[in-house]
């Protein structure tokens, strides 16, 4: 199955979840803006994964970084905006709801769900894919291209957690942490993009035999978008997640305590 037919899939779950979400509990509703998110959270990944965007991938390194810009740093958070993980304890049977709620609660996956594993393992795969074999056994091999893009989108997933906590929230965060967390994040990206952009030789050998003599200059091109549009994003994540705080900082007493809810699987299941 192509990558846009998953998609296409996918934001249909999601939309029969919503309305079934709608139905259960009417007094609460659903966003329309959190739909919105998430069906362009999937539109990024199916578009950004398509068979035209990956030949293109394999004949420029900068179509490539942009790829997974989209992939790690646009797609993952989007998607998350759109409260799935509300959708998959409020909608279901109690049963099987309390038994997604149990597994996102478990020892493990509390240990997964931490900040540092998510913030660690995202910079880890940044470095670690773009400075070792991966890189280049992936413009080799479909298969490893498959695993790596693999690689990407659960690192993503797992460091945006932490950052957007809206519905179901396996372990909570708090605002300065967030703040901290994003702050922390921010030259990662930058010090990647200037040492691509710095080198003044190739650093794949793939994009040398396609490109010859344009290879530096797209590879340069590549470590800029990294560069500037990772900062860019990150910058504005820290300016919403600050935005929010103010918000919620304002909102009345009463309705900060009901926002609490959302890490509560048995508030959620009450109508």
């Amino acid at each position: 199955m192509t990558a846009p037919v998953l998609s296409i899939a996918v934001i249909a779950v999601y939309v029969w979840a919503v309305r079934g979400y709608r139905e259960l509990y009417p007094a609460r509703g659903f966003e329309a803006w959190r739909v919105l998110t998430f069906i362009l959270g999937f539109v990024c990944f199916g578009l950004a994964l398509s068979a035209p965007v990956n030949v293109l991938a394999e004949r420029s390194f900068a179509a490539h970084m942009a790829q997974h810009v989209v992939l790690m740093l646009v797609a993952a958070p989007l998607v998350l905006l759109g409260a799935p993980l509300l959708l998959a304890v409020a909608v279901p049977s109690r049963d099987k709801a309390r038994m997604v709620a149990g597994v996102a609660g478990h020892p493990v996956m509390h240990a997964v769900f931490a900040p540092i594993v998510g913030w660690v393992l995202f910079v880890g795969v940044l470095w670690g894919a773009h400075f070792s074999p991966l890189y280049e056994g992936a413009l080799e091999s479909g298969w490893v291209h498959v695993v790596e893009h693999a690689l990407f989108i659960t690192a993503a997933f797992l460091f945006w957690l932490p950052v957007v906590q809206v519905g179901f929230v396996p372990r909570p965060v708090s605002f300065p942490a967030r703040m901290l967390y994003l702050v922390l994040m921010f030259p990662q990206g930058a010090f990647l993009g200037l040492a691509i952009y710095g080198s003044r030789h190739v650093l794949y050998a793939h994009y040398a035999t396609v490109l010859g003599a344009a290879a530096v200059g797209d590879q340069q091109n590549g470590g800029a978008i990294m560069w500037i549009a990772g900062g860019f994003i990150m910058f504005a994540a820290f300016m919403l997640v600050a935005a929010s705080w103010a918000r919620s900082e304002r909102a009345p007493l009463d309705t900060r305590a009901n926002a609490r809810y959302s890490g509560s699987f048995d508030k959620l299941r009450m109508t």
